[in-house]
């Protein structure tokens, strides 16, 4: 008899649920469109009431004043929705971090409002929508991400700040090829010291003592919510039963082998059968390390690094150092018939603002690349004879600030395309003189674009009344009170606590608690 060796494809086929459970945090979301995410009133609990919950990890570090509540979730149709809104609602917390990169919040928030690739959307037909059916603007209904999104939408309606904690999805999938030929990354310890304390605890213990740690109890949220295994349970089931079915197959062809041959060949193969299978589960569970440490263990690392810098940007914004501001602006203001041309303003008393990721340095050059619309208004406005005559410099200006913190996402304006915009920066800043323009068209739509060499010039301080700071009707800040001279605000006291909810999900819950803990 022809001896037929098991293929190592079918027992591999194990690895798939771990992937693809674990590639549904880099890669893309789609989800129904809504028109918002109800808020649900919730009364106020003991704080132990609220870490107790299983979902929901908790860190108090009385030394540096700090508390953080993660909260795992399940981005699936479920309950995670609301405890987040519940969460948010009764913590208060002074910022919450999601597990976002800025692309996905972007596609997500537009695929919740209904928006297009062309920015349009079908309002009419979503009223129409939650009218026949109410319970279709709950945020629970939505199918995937309704997580973040109940996230977003309450942070927005109570005035939070909001901080993206994840890396962009490219470079998750770089870090997997840069990771494949590092032996360490192949190493069992993380994933099976990250199981055994989840699976062997069926019961969270109670917090007694609000000053410890208190970990995610994945069995009791299964428990409590069934639908939270739906990825796992989505993911697994179709390669689970191939590999089942095949290796079923394989294991009665090598019983129909010995029972129907004496010769020893029909033993030798099922053995070698046997060997082949195993070997292949074993390749399949180091291939399962290998994801588990690039995809959750690092991205772990990035999302706590990312809630201490949260916490350090919302310290600063409570001392005085830096200042917030939010508002809405569309995308595209050429839509709106009436509204043609840039925004004016007087140059004596009004600077607009642009924000760098670095401070910009009096004496030095730096060029820029713009093309949205909001910032080429805004250069169109400093370069006109209007605004040159109005001002003292030689050169059109305009004012740098470092930017600590950007938050956008989609938002209805009008009907419009629009954003949301949640910005916090630095009250000191630089004035930039613009020493070059030139005008070029993008390569691939043909829209305009500007490539601008600014210069460094003195530095200023805004202060930090909330009127010192308005926005345009194009989408960019103007500092309405600023001070060349005076650079020595005075600072104050960082005594006070400061309040994180960490949204994530299930498989970084525990993760997240551990890193911060140990900070």
């Amino acid at each position: 008899m022809m001896r037929r060796r098991i293929s190592i494809f079918p027992a591999l086929l194990l690895l798939l649920p771990y992937l693809l459970l674990c590639l549904q945090n880099a890669t893309s979301m789609s989800l129904p469109s809504k028109t918002q995410t109800s808020t649900t009133q919730t009364t106020h609990h003991n704080i132990n009431d609220i870490i107790n919950s299983p979902h929901i990890g908790y860190i108090k570090d009385p030394s540096n004043k700090r508390e953080v509540f993660v909260i795992g979730t399940s981005h699936f149709r479920c309950s995670s929705a609301a405890e987040v809104t519940s969460l948010i609602t009764q913590v208060r917390p002074d910022g919450v971090v999601l597990e976002l990169d800025p692309e996905r919040v972007l596609r997500l928030t537009k695929q919740y409002y209904g928006f297009d690739a062309d920015g349009d959307t079908a309002q009419a037909q979503i009223d129409a929508s939650v009218q026949t059916n109410p319970s279709n603007s709950g945020g629970e209904e939505l199918l995937y991400g309704s997580d973040f999104v109940a996230a977003v939408t309450t942070c927005q309606e109570m005035d939070i700040p909001l901080f993206l904690g994840d890396e962009y999805a490219q470079e998750t999938k770089q870090r997997l090829m840069q990771q494949l030929f590092r032996f360490e990354a192949y190493s069992p310890i993380p994933l099976v010291t990250s199981l055994v304390p989840d699976m062997t605890t069926t019961t969270k213990a109670r917090a007694t003592d609000i000053s410890t740690t208190s970990r995610i109890s994945l069995i009791d949220t299964f428990r409590t919510d069934p639908n939270k295994l739906t990825p796992l349970a989505v993911s697994s089931s179709p390669p689970l039963v191939i590999a089942a079915l095949a290796l079923l197959l394989q294991n009665n062809e090598a019983a129909a082998s010995i029972a129907y041959s004496s010769s020893s060949g029909a033993l030798v193969d099922a053995v070698w059968n046997v060997l082949e299978t195993s070997l292949s589960i074993v390749l399949s569970f180091f291939a399962s390390c290998f994801l588990f440490n690039t995809v959750i263990v690092e991205r772990d690392e990035i999302l706590a690094d990312s809630t201490i810098r949260a916490w350090n940007v919302l310290r600063s914004l409570k001392n005085g150092t830096f200042i917030r501001k939010r508002w809405e602006f569309r995308v595209n203001t050429s839509k709106n018939e009436n509204e043609t041309g840039a925004s004016s303003f007087d140059a004596t008393t009004e600077l607009p603002l642009f924000t760098l990721k670095r401070p910009l340095i009096k004496g030095k050059r730096r060029n820029l690349n713009l093309f949205e619309p909001r910032w080429l208004k805004m250069i169109d406005s400093v370069t006109n004879e209007d605004y040159k005559s109005s001002s003292s410099a030689s050169s059109p200006q305009f004012g740098c600030v470092r930017c600590t913190n950007k938050f956008y996402s989609a938002a209805s304006v009008d009907g419009l395309e629009g954003r949301y915009a949640d910005i916090i920066f630095e009250r000191k800043g630089a004035l930039a003189s613009i020493a070059e323009l030139k005008e070029g068209k993008r390569p691939t739509s043909g829209d305009r674009k500007i490539g601008v060499t600014i210069e460094g010039g003195d530095e200023f301080t805004i202060d930090d009344e909330s009127t010192s700071i308005s926005v345009t009707k194009d989408g960019y800040m103007i500092a309405n009170k600023w001070d060349s001279n005076d650079l020595s605000k005075p600072i104050q006291s960082d005594d006070k606590w400061v309040k994180v909810v960490v949204v994530v999900g299930l498989l970084h819950g525990n993760g997240v608690v551990k890193l911060l803990s140990k900070d």
